[in-house]
């Protein structure tokens, strides 16, 4: 009993005497790495890596050391006979998280285009009449007499008049008709005075006299622009007209 006792105690020594610090940084590919438990599989001990991404633990030749943390992958070290562990870099690979590779996506509603719609529609409807013709000829049977033919014709009439149908008219507003003479590089003092030849103490008589004539707005969109010139010097024209008749009466 006594031999074994001390066989024991022999083994017990010899593993401390054996025994070292292992000590190191832990790393990824892109800073260092910390709250990494760091834990010695053999004796069940561990410790945390710090925020310099340090760390210490006690382990012997043979003994498993292993490194985990939830953001990184897994690593297990196994130490050698005879290699000394002091101040060795660990590096740890990065678990690749799916969310961070998700797209999220604006849902896009689907808008209905009319002339697109119109164009498939027609020519559908001309290829299908081209390979089933006895479709779109009257049925003999007097209760079911539908003539799909005019049935096709007068829904893309329909569609034809919605698609011609022109945009609302709304009259260029006096509020408009300020800002245009006050921002416009061409619309401006200078051509109130010089092109349509208005004295500017008449300027805001000509104005109200535009407003009354209600000139469309879709004028004011810069594709119109030569349109809006051309309505001015007309509408000028008519405005001395008017000034010419009141000083003669």
């Amino acid at each position: 009993m006594y031999k074994l006792l001390l066989s024991c105690f022999v083994i017990f020594i010899s593993h401390a005497v054996v025994g070292q610090s292992i000590t190191g940084t832990i790393y990824d590919d892109k800073a260092i790495v910390e709250g990494v438990v760091v834990k010695n599989l053999s004796t069940k001990m561990a410790t945390i890596s710090t925020k310099e991404g340090r760390f210490e633990v006690t382990a012997s030749a043979q003994d498993s050391i292993s490194f985990e943390i939830f953001t990184h992958e897994h690593k297990l070290m196994v130490l050698k006979e005879g290699v000394s562990y002091t101040d060795i870099v660990i590096e740890l690979t990065r678990k690749v998280n799916e969310l961070d590779e998700v797209i999220i996506k604006k849902e896009v509603k689907p808008v209905f285009k009319k002339e697109e719609f119109a164009d498939t529609f027609e020519s559908q409807l001309q290829k299908h009449i081209e390979l089933y013709p006895e479709q779109y000829e009257f049925n003999s049977n007097p209760n079911n007499n539908l003539n799909f033919v005019n049935i096709g014709k007068r829904l893309w009439r329909l569609i034809k008049k919605e698609k011609s149908k022109p945009p609302p008219f709304v009259p260029i507003k006096l509020e408009e008709y300020i800002g245009l003479f006050k921002e416009d590089p061409v619309i401006n003092d200078r051509f109130l005075i010089e092109t349509i030849k208005i004295p500017f103490e008449f300027k805001p008589l000509f104005i109200d006299f535009c407003v009354s004539k209600n000139v469309d707005s879709e004028l004011l969109k810069e594709k119109n622009k030569f349109l809006l010139i051309d309505e001015f010097i007309n509408l000028g024209k008519e405005f001395k007209e008017v000034l010419e008749t009141d000083v003669n009466d």
